[in-house]
Order: C-alpha cells, then structure tokens, then sequence
C-alpha cells in the first residue's frame, strides 16, 4: 500500500514542470493509484503562484465550493479574489495521500510567505464530466505558521488507500458552538474532517482506508490566536 519515491524524482518533476508551458490541471484521464498526479497537480499550483502571485493561484485552481480558513472557514473562490496580490510564496509537497480509485488526493507539506514559515494542506479532487473529461480542482487549503521551517524529507512519501472490504463510515457530532466538517473521496477510501471551535483553534484530520480499518495519516492542529 505504501511506495517511496526518491528525492530525485522529485527533482525530475520539478524540471519536467520547469519546461511545459503552463500547468495542466484539465483534460481525459485514465485513473489509476498514481500519486505522482496529485504531485504534479501540487507542483503546478506552485509554479502558478510564482506566475502570477498565491491569492490567484488559489483562486484559479479552487473548486466552486471550496474552503479555506481565515482563521475561520470561509468559501475560498470569493475571498481569494477580494485579496491583495500576495507574492513571494511558495510551497513544497512532502507527503502525498490517494484514494483507491485514483481521484482524490491529499498533499501536505512546507509552505513560505516571504520571511514567514508555514505548512500547508490541500485536498484535491477530480471533477469528471459525461465524457470523461473533467477539471482537476482543490475542495479544501488549511495550513498555519511554524516556529521552526519543516525541512523537506529525504524520500518524499506517498501513501495510496486499499480498494479491499468495504470503509466504515463513522458518524459524529460536533460539540456545541463547534462547526464541523466531514469530507470523503467517492469510494469512501480516503476521509478528511475539519472542527472549528468558538476560541478561534481548529482541528484536520486526514484518515486513509487499510483493507481493514481507517488508520490515521496525519493531524493538523492549529492553536487559538493570540489576543482572540
């Protein structure tokens, strides 16, 4: 279920994007766990912002009902386009996660605003029409700052769900005041949930799908705000 890609096929895929002249992110796609797609989709999207500038990026590349938070949950496409060009941002993806039928997936990794250090999380999701063409486009953007820079991995790690049994989906309810989210792949084989709490903290978490059990891949924990 898990495959390592060497950092030098990261670097390949850098300067395969380097070279095209322009990200694709639309088009026929024969789907299959690849989580070099979702790679290549993160690696795009960064090479956009360095374009034209990260508020754009974001916009142009978002679903129609796509979220962000600010630090509460907002619809991104709105917000992203009443905000200021924000250069001098860029991103690097160290951990990639896919659904078992190929057309979700999770990137997570290092971000930088300028001087400031970040992580970042974006859901994607392919939007496929009757004639199997379709856009690929990102439902959810979640990240936060860091005191101490997220250094990139020496293998960046992906991670695919199984297509085994059949996903379990546990219901919850959020606590009072609280607003969740719960968010799945169309095979059920890949899960992300959001809370977002009165006091301004929140709470990602992604789970991926093991032939037996959800198993945790990873927890985004972002604190209140100083001063809230």
């Amino acid at each position: 279920m898990r495959e390592v890609f060497a950092a030098t096929f990261l670097a390949l895929m850098l300067a395969g994007c380097a070279q095209q002249p322009g990200p694709r992110l639309r088009g026929p796609v024969q789907f299959a766990q690849n989580p070099s797609v979702i790679l290549a989709l993160d690696i795009a999207q960064n090479r956009l912002a360095q374009e034209k500038d990260a508020f754009a990026a974001l916009e142009e590349t978002a679903a129609e009902k796509a979220l962000t938070f600010v630090p509460e949950p907002v619809d991104a496409k709105p917000w992203l386009k009443a905000q200021a060009p924000l250069k001098n941002t860029s991103w690097q993806p160290h951990r990639v996660f896919m659904s078992c039928d190929g057309k979700t997936g999770v990137t997570t990794g290092a971000i930088k605003w300028g001087d400031v250090d970040g992580y970042y999380t974006t859901v994607w999701q392919f939007f496929q029409k009757p004639d199997g063409t379709g856009d690929w486009r990102w439902l959810l953007s979640h990240g936060d700052r860091v005191e101490t820079r997220r250094d990139a991995p020496e293998f960046l790690q992906t991670t695919t769900a199984s297509c085994k049994g059949s996903p379990n989906i546990a219901l919850s309810a959020p606590d009072v005041g609280e607003q969740m989210r719960k968010g799945l792949s169309r095979d059920q084989s890949l899960s992300w949930t959001w809370r977002y709490r009165p006091g301004k903290s929140r709470t990602l978490v992604v789970e991926i799908w093991n032939g037996e059990a959800w198993e945790s891949a990873f927890v985004d924990e972002v604190k209140a705000p100083e001063g809230r």
